[in-house]
């Protein structure tokens, strides 16, 4: 049963990357846009759990962080801000190397087409940044 349910969550993840990369981005008001900004942009390195066990941790310098422990480790307040920060390249992190080269790319800033304004291309990453921090802040531990 295990498998199977791994096996159509990593076909549904194919799927969904697959349309990403074709310029079909999730829209702003998705309810599951946050788990897919993580599951695109995070999991390959923080892993499924967010505990830092990802396909890719063990190729890295440094270990990915746990993200489930966000909020333990700034006395029990989730850095919404800061999170968001790291995420749209504003606060560097050693391990997501240069910022002229973060591991996930631009892709928040990608034009999805010829007609999008620069306003909104920063709207629609805006969206999926604080989709992906709200995402961050419900798999904090206790």
């Amino acid at each position: 049963m295990t498998a199977l349910i791994g096996r159509i969550i990593t076909g549904a993840l194919v799927v969904l990357i697959l349309q990403l990369g074709a310029g079909v981005h999730a829209r702003a008001d998705d309810p599951h846009l946050g788990i897919i900004e993580y599951e695109i942009a995070c999991m390959p390195c923080h892993g499924v759990d967010g505990r830092g066990s990802g396909p890719r941790a063990k190729s890295l310098k440094i270990a990915p962080a746990d993200l489930t422990k966000v909020t333990k480790s700034n006395n029990g307040v989730f850095p919404s801000e800061v999170i968001a920060d790291i995420i749209d390249g504003r606060a560097t992190v050693a391990a997501h190397g240069a910022r002229d080269m973060p591991v996930w790319g631009d892709r928040y800033r990608t034009k999805t087409d010829t007609t999008e304004t620069p306003a909104e291309i920063d709207q629609r990453a805006r969206a999926q940044i604080a989709a992906l921090v709200r995402y961050l802040k419900t798999i904090q531990e206790k």
